[in-house]
């Protein structure tokens, strides 16, 4: 059996596999050196090296995404591009409905299917594309009789079919995520997002070379390609990691109860949670124009890439609570301490070179954005705490208090948003969307000082009951 075959143990997959060294005797001597570790500094020593991994992961793909909108920008006019991100983003939304939260439901279940996750992975893989193709053919329904931009979608076979694909790969993708974070194999999901991002950059500037056509189909044909390619990746790491798998087009019944089950009200959350990123654009390239879109696509993007350091770390939170929910108070307060100063470095060098990023794109780009750019990058602290809040909520099953505030604070984030885009341009629609996410971020906080005093009374309660079973 191959090394990269091999179940290699979580507490020894830094030192064993993604730490390259030089000679075996060096290999020896940082084995030693772990093993001499403590347990709680191995522990805090793996959790940063899974976040950091996972949010490398997620920044190259925002990277080489930007990389991607930026040759985009050059080569294809304004109008092309804001139609295509409209796509996207509804391709996004469209994914996130799909999902069911059944993603969330594999992160909370694998443990208990460590010995044999097989029938359960696949499952969970063939559910999502099935879900992922039906919401796909809703949605081109639903666009054909209400959208008036996005409706292009339909009147072209082509296009139709593009959507439908990206629309499985990137649900696919999303799934494949999870089962990494699941396994705390966060280096998985950078390698899968550097693969999807390479792929994209060199479709959308090849293609028009080939084809000989700047359009908007264009764009989403790589993307297209990106996604097959990510997904062909994520088949190979899981079947290398994850004990006995095999793909099987099969359902387990069982496992679909139980992903079901428990996705469904992380499904409600995520919903809930990540809608509104994905409705705006479509609500821009309706009510204003594409080329607005265009703009604001470009903005938010850049603003993802500072918000994707608390949404990675969450998630690693939300795994770790999900195996120990009776003491999660250390895990919560390092994941505070790394969103924060991962989260702070990221949103003060977008506020520096905000216009010089922009501008990279086109002139257009940079005087329209710069400000939106600065003004969304600063709701860095209230999104870390609403992220943190949502995390100890999903894994210490308080899911219907925070799917509330999800629906609650999305609903007034987008039609603020909205409202004011409409007012004052892209820049009324940053200060709603800031607005909405700092009065959001309060109630987490509050909520969060609450949980955190709660668990360190059952943590004392548990630390005395087993004392006293020692003395008896």
């Amino acid at each position: 059996m191959k090394p990269e075959d091999e179940v290699i143990p979580m507490d020894e997959i830094i030192i064993s596999s993604k730490i390259p060294t030089k000679s075996s005797s060096f290999q020896g001597t940082l084995k030693s050196f772990w093993r001499n570790l403590g347990t709680d500094r191995r522990k805090e020593l793996f959790r940063l090296y899974n976040s950091g991994t996972l949010i490398l992961g997620r920044a190259a793909s925002s990277g080489l995404g930007y990389l991607t909108w930026l040759i985009t920008a050059r080569l294809y006019n304004a109008g092309e591009v804001g139609m295509a991100s409209g796509v996207v983003s509804a391709m996004m939304l469209c994914v996130q409905v799909a999902l069911f939260g059944i993603g969330a439901a594999v992160i909370k279940v694998y443990p208990e299917h460590i010995s044999s996750p097989r029938k359960l992975v696949n499952t969970a893989i063939n559910m999502v594309a099935i879900s992922s193709l039906a919401i796909a053919v809703l949605f081109l329904v639903f666009a054909r009789s209400f959208f008036n931009e996005l409706n292009i979608v339909t009147a072209i076979p082509l296009y139709a079919g593009l959507f439908l694909a990206i629309n499985i790969f990137g649900a696919v993708n999303v799934l494949m995520d999870h089962v990494s974070i699941a396994i705390k194999r966060g280096d998985q999901v950078l390698t899968r997002n550097v693969l999807f991002g390479v792929t994209t950059v060199i479709g959308v500037a090849a293609l028009p070379l080939i084809t000989e056509a700047t359009t908007s189909i264009t764009i989403i044909t790589a993307w297209a390609a990106a996604g097959f390619m990510a997904c062909l990746l994520g088949t190979v790491q899981i079947y290398r990691s994850v004990p006995g798998f095999r793909f099987n087009p099969s359902i387990s019944v069982s496992k679909t109860k139980q992903l079901v089950g428990i996705g469904l009200p992380n499904y409600l959350l995520t919903l809930a949670e990540r809608a509104p990123n994905w409705v705006l654009p479509i609500i821009i390239t309706e009510l204003l124009s594409p080329v607005e879109n265009a703009r604001w696509y470009a903005v938010w993007m850049m603003a993802w890439v500072v918000f994707l350091v608390p949404i990675s770390i969450g998630q690693n939170l939300f795994a770790e609570i999900a195996e120990n929910p009776k003491d999660f108070r250390q895990p919560f307060l390092m994941s505070m301490r790394n969103s924060l100063i991962g989260g702070g470095i990221a949103a003060v060098l977008v506020i520096l070179f905000a216009k010089l990023m922009l501008s990279l794109m086109g002139e257009a780009y940079g005087i329209a954005g710069a400000t939106p750019l600065r003004i969304l990058t600063l709701a860095i602290l209230p999104i870390t705490i609403i992220q943190l809040y949502y995390s100890v909520c999903r894994g210490t099953q308080r899911l219907r208090e925070a799917t509330l505030t999800a629906l609650v604070s999305g609903a007034i984030g987008i039609s603020a948003a909205a409202f004011a885009g409409l007012q004052y341009g892209l820049n009324g629609m940053a200060v709603g969307w800031l607005i909405s996410q700092t009065v959001a971020g309060l109630w987490a906080g509050l909520r969060l000082i609450v949980f955190i005093r709660s668990n360190e009374i059952t943590h004392q309660s548990l630390v005395i009951e087993a004392e006293n079973e020692k003395k008896y």
